[in-house]
């Protein structure tokens, strides 16, 4: 399982929210929220495995939670796709949004950008949202755990 807190940060406001990625590895179909879709001809499509990943395609559907518990209440999901672009290093490229359902915070927020897996904390855009957070564009940081 791969847990990700992602600090984000609008203008006076400050969230700290955490999504669980948890990916499919043959023997957790009861709680995967993340599974490979697809893989270079020959591929695993089952675990990630090989050189870097390396044209693995990735999507996900992970809650979200105000702290690094993954059993902790929902405030919505993040959905989304990695797609693993580089031969000679752990990293992806991520699109995904942000869902929040919750009674404070509602709205969607959309992500683009490299993430370079093996550096713990990232910068990565907000091109855009929903509802409550609608034309708000700025870069935001992450770090993973």
């Amino acid at each position: 399982m791969r847990t990700a807190g992602c600090i984000v940060l609008f203008f006076f406001m400050f969230f700290l929210l955490y999504f669980h990625d948890i990916i499919y590895n043959g023997q957790n179909a009861a709680n995967v929220t993340a599974a490979i879709v697809a893989a270079p001809e020959g591929g695993n499509l089952t675990i990630l495995a090989g050189p870097f990943h390396f044209g693995k395609i990735a999507v996900f559907d992970d809650p979200i939670t105000l702290d690094n518990n993954l059993y902790s209440p929902p405030v919505g999901r993040v959905q989304g796709m990695h797609i693993y672009d580089t031969k000679s290093t752990f990293t992806a490229w991520l699109g995904f949004t942000f869902v929040l359902n919750s009674t404070r915070h509602q709205g969607t927020i959309n992500f683009i950008g490299a993430d370079p897996i093996m550096v713990k904390s990232r910068d990565i855009s907000v091109v855009g949202g929903g509802v409550y957070f609608r034309l708000r564009l700025d870069v935001k940081f992450y770090e993973c755990w």
